[in-house]
């Protein structure tokens, strides 16, 4: 047997320790439930998940990722990929104008973060610019919440948009640990190449790509509000 297909010693005990809490039930279609809530995290595919699409980050950010299903899962901010596959057309269209509408016209707070777990989980193009603004959410004056951020952030992540590639980049070295590794987690997905935190390396490359340049402002160094100390200082 090739030893290349054992799981690492940290995915073995990550797989280990969702085993013994117990497997989540899946509702039969394994989709939205009659009264259309997702079913419940499925762990085994979401670590398939990781080893499909993040492959290519850096074994720090495969981890974060990882970290995420664990802390939000259970309570039901952290989705499958395609939690809403059981929905019909219809339902579908519906869920995602309503999310679309939510995004784009509401202010930004955690009052939003159910509807981006949602969002990552419907993949279509019509969410993208919503999940832009609230990912591109920043106060200059004063400290605020990222969470809201970064669940964009990860939502932008399944997206795969080339729209939103600029503005990941300028989040690759944000003060907030899970907006930055959810930028790069995201910008891995979408390349297959992970630049860390270097933004000019990260746009050298995307341009390199035959993409247009990208605006020298996502590439100016991240700056905390006004009297706000970066992490770790």
């Amino acid at each position: 047997m090739n030893p290349s297909t054992f799981p690492s010693a940290a995915t073995a005990l990550w797989l280990g320790a969702t085993l013994a809490m117990g497997a989540p039930q899946a509702t039969p279609a394994d989709g939205p439930s009659a009264t259309g809530e997702p079913p419940a995290l499925d762990p085994g595919k979401a670590e398939l998940e990781v080893r499909e699409h993040y492959a290519k980050a850096h074994p720090e950010v495969q981890e974060f990722v990882r970290l995420t299903v664990r802390t939000f899962g259970r309570g039901g901010m952290w989705l499958n990929e395609n939690a809403f596959a059981g929905l019909s057309a219809a339902e579908r269209d519906e869920r995602i104008r309503y999310l679309t509408t939510l995004l784009n016209e509401s202010d930004y707070g955690r009052h939003l973060c159910r509807g981006l777990a949602e969002a990552g989980s419907l993949k279509d193009a019509r969410l993208v610019p919503g999940l832009m603004k609230v990912a591109g959410y920043h106060r200059d004056d004063r400290d605020y919440d990222c969470r809201p951020k970064w669940m964009a952030v990860a939502a932008l992540a399944r997206q795969e948009s080339d729209e939103a590639v600029p503005l990941l980049i300028s989040l690759v070295d944000h003060g907030n640990q899970n907006t930055r590794m959810w930028a790069r987690a995201a910008l891995a997905r979408r390349t297959g190449q992970d630049f860390k935190e270097d933004k000019t390396a990260w746009a050298s490359w995307w341009q390199a790509q035959g993409h247009a340049a990208v605006d020298p402002k996502f590439l100016e160094p991240w700056q905390p509000p006004a009297g706000i100390k970066p992490e770790g200082q």
